[in-house]
């Protein structure tokens, strides 16, 4: 049976990220996928600049386009409304290429790379982990991460996994006319009204928009129709070639709970680590895989197993917030124009993009009207 220090299950952000962090700190690592990388990922891609402050390496070659302003528009509107705020810098990148640089810098890091391995259990005992692949290995560990998303084998193989969240619905819309991405490419689009608790986008790429729908709700009857009420809204995308649309669970907290063990932990959408107002999974991912990071490696040098203080620890910083999140999506989706029409709540969500502000913050604003 092969042994290692820590096993990260799951190759996304929050997985590359922890890896990268274990084996700089000296752990023999072993970092487990179950597709082939690069591979494709749905998800919309937009990556805010706070992420700088929390990777160690530049992923400027894998962003696609950074977009500077916002157009807000709602159903029932005819005309939208666009803003340019100072510092407003989001990064659009491919999941594929993004995630494959991250586990890059893992690797490079000393980090090893299992990929096309599917974790079927994980067991937990008093001093170790055991994983168990589809192929029959077996892989001990001192300490396992679920980094494995939204359906994580790890969460539920050691009763951690909850099971509320939203859902949605994204395509690749490539115009024939390259003009169109000149002209639309330096913004990002949010629709409100189209879909109920929830929002349409529209993210621009190297070559593509990225169009989608999503809400916080469980299920939702004529998904299709109501994505395909929100792109006829804009004349741009008519004449434009659509790929694949592809849904996917959107894996929100709802509450405080343990996310670790004393020897496994979640990270990202594992640990249901999701912004509830924006959906936001990215950030949220590589921050809670640096935290994990904070705490594990101590509590595994002094005591060789884990307390609960990287549950508490991701309360304090990620989760407790969210409970204003929720206030806040409940205040701005009852009637979302009469908010973003105002200067001083476009540059209090600027703020928060870059995380210089939190939820309780914007739900002050919000309440002010």
């Amino acid at each position: 049976m092969d042994r290692y220090d820590c096993v990260i299950v799951g190759a996304g952000p929050g997985g590359a990220t922890f890896a990268r962090k274990s084996a700089l700190e000296g752990f023999k690592t072993l970092l487990i996928e179950k597709e082939s990388f690069p591979r494709s990922k749905v998800c919309g891609g937009g990556v805010t600049p706070a992420i700088r402050h929390l990777l160690d390496f530049d992923h400027h070659d894998v962003v696609e386009r950074t977009v500077r302003g916002i157009t807000f528009l709602t159903r029932d509107e005819p005309q939208s409304c666009t803003w340019y705020p100072d510092d407003m810098a989001v990064d659009m990148v491919s999941r594929r290429e993004f995630d494959h640089h991250l586990v890059k810098q893992a690797v490079n890091a000393g980090a090893v790379f299992a990929e096309r391995t599917k974790v079927i259990s994980v067991r937990e005992s008093t001093r170790s982990v055991t994983i168990v692949t589809d192929g029959g290995d077996e892989i001990s560990a001192s300490v396992v991460v679920g980094a494995d998303g939204a359906r994580s084998v790890v969460a539920a193989s050691t009763g951690l996994g909850r099971g509320y969240g939203g859902i949605a619905l994204e395509a690749e819309i490539y115009p024939r006319d390259r003009n169109v991405l000149d002209e639309h490419g330096d913004r990002a689009v949010f629709g409100f009204g189209f879909i109920p608790r929830g929002y349409g986008w529209i993210f621009p790429k190297k070559d593509h928009f990225s169009v989608g729908i999503g809400t916080t709700r469980e299920s939702m009857p004529g998904l299709v129709s109501l994505y395909r009420r929100f792109r006829a809204r804009f004349d741009f995308l008519n004449e434009a070639d659509e790929g694949e649309r592809r849904g996917w669970f959107i894996p929100f907290c709802k509450d405080s709970g343990p996310i670790n063990t004393h020897r496994t932990c979640l990270v990202g959408d594992s640990a249901r680590l999701v912004d509830p107002f924006s959906g936001e999974g990215i950030y949220y991912a590589v921050l809670s895989a640096a935290i994990a990071a904070e705490t594990v490696f101590q509590e595994l040098r002094e005591k060789g197993r884990l307390s609960q203080r990287y549950t508490k620890e991701v309360r304090k910083r990620i989760t407790k917030d969210y409970g204003y999140a929720r206030w806040c999506f409940d205040i701005f989706y009852a009637s979302p124009s009469f908010f973003y029409k105002k200067p001083r709540v476009i540059r209090a969500l600027t703020r928060l993009s870059n995380k210089e502000i939190r939820y309780r913050d914007i739900f002050r604003e919000l309440r002010r009207g």
